[in-house]
């Protein structure tokens, strides 16, 4: 039997004997055009020698600390010299006698514990006193790994952000050029100088810094405990955003799409409302491992094939991600979903996509947080209103404000 011969007019036709072994949903929506050729290795389909090297090129793991390790903030000299201490590639002690040497194995700066690079940065004696030193300005605890500086500053401003990374990675790179005076130079260990040096050096890069600062005394503080000019306080501004309701007898689908990753375990979920604002359906379904992108793509497409299905052939989609919408006006969407959307577009009689700020979209991003850990094709269907869905009381646009 070849595939030729499960189509007739256009359209699947599946022995039931072979459907206990899969769906017909799982099987790609037919063109009635001619067939074309596609390149699977991309998304528009389109032949390109970077997508073959991708396709047969060796694809390690990516790393959390990439961004972080040569932040623009960051001299190169600084990056460099964090990115030898986060990969590990130290010479210590311990390192040595990995491969076999025999000696003594003592911290040169506490003569406590051995010597690795995990005890020099984190738990030595010199090293917790100079992160406290740093803690008490940024109001931090002592960090115990990279990871610990990568997140601590993660709800501060830009500025701040970008002046706690310099110092820290700064404070990493002169603890082990410490470590290396003391063991071929005999340096003594002077708490003073090491400071001056922190705080010479954080002033000598912080020409780099680009980001804004936030007008509040925290900020302030860091910046005069460091001696450093005031970075650009970025504006804030109040925009006032509306919701609108449907038309008469035009159903609205507030749309959306997650990911837990990018890519990761991602989902979809949309919510409908009639033209009083009432909803009708909710559901959220799991799509597996895919990007956030595709979540949002296939969000869109999900909803308007639930409206087919239900007759709902007059519809508006409101989704917070500019560039889902964009695809879909300008018909550039990944190639397994062209033909899909395509026969989507023939059955409805009129369709509006809106791109909305997430502030709008507030029903539609309740369910985002419900279909990611769901696995591909589980679903949750609500046929009455949620109760996590915000009621509208009255059919009139409703406004929102935020900063």
């Amino acid at each position: 039997m070849k595939v030729a011969e499960l189509i007739v007019a256009g359209e699947w036709l599946i022995p039931s004997r072979m459907l206990q072994y899969f769906q017909v949903e799982e099987l790609p929506v037919l063109s009635k055009t001619k067939d074309t050729r596609v390149w699977t290795g991309t998304m528009s389909g389109e032949f390109t020698i970077h997508s073959v090297v991708e396709c047969f090129r060796e694809h390690y793991q990516k790393v959390t600390w990439a961004r972080h390790v040569w932040h623009p903030t960051l001299h190169p000299t600084t990056a460099s010299n964090v990115w030898k201490i986060v990969r590990g590639i130290c010479s210590t002690n311990e390192k040595r006698k990995s491969k076999g040497y025999s000696l003594a194995s003592k911290c040169y700066m506490c003569g406590v514990d051995s010597d690795n690079l995990e005890h020099i940065l984190w738990f030595c004696n010199f090293s917790q006193i100079i992160w406290k030193w740093l803690g008490g300005i940024f109001l931090f605890c002592n960090p115990e790994s990279y990871e610990d500086v990568m997140n601590f500053a993660k709800n501060k401003s830009g500025a701040v952000k970008d002046i706690w990374l310099l110092v820290a990675s700064i404070t990493m790179m002169e603890i082990w050029f410490l470590r290396i005076r003391i063991c071929f130079e005999e340096e003594k260990v002077n708490l003073g100088n090491f400071k001056r040096r922190i705080i010479q050096y954080t002033k000598d890069c912080a020409v780099r810094i680009k980001s804004y600062m936030w007008e509040c005394s925290y900020d302030y503080m860091v910046f005069k405990n460091f001696d450093l000019k005031h970075q650009p306080i970025k504006p804030q501004r109040i925009i006032e955003v509306s919701f609108f309701l449907p038309a008469r007898d035009q159903i609205l689908i507030c749309c959306d799409g997650s990911s837990r990753g990018n890519p990761g375990a991602a989902g979809y979920g949309f919510v409908c409302r009639d033209e009083m604002g009432g909803c009708i359906y909710a559901e959220a379904t799991g799509l597996g491992i895919a990007t956030n992108y595709i979540a949002e793509l296939m969000a869109i497409t999900g909803a308007a094939e639930w409206d087919i299905q239900n007759n709902k052939l007059d519809i508006c989609i409101n989704s917070d991600f500019k560039a889902a919408v964009s695809a879909y006006m300008s018909g550039r969407l990944p190639w397994f979903m062209q033909v899909r959307w395509k026969r989507l577009k023939e059955l409805l009689h009129n369709i509006k996509l809106v791109h909305s700020l997430r502030e709008v979209n507030f029903s539609a991003d309740s369910m985002a947080k419900k279909d990611a850990g769901l696995v591909r094709g589980g679903k949750i269907i609500f046929n009455s209103k949620p109760s996590f869905i915000p009621v509208l009381e009255s059919p009139e646009q409703i406004y929102y404000r935020f900063c």
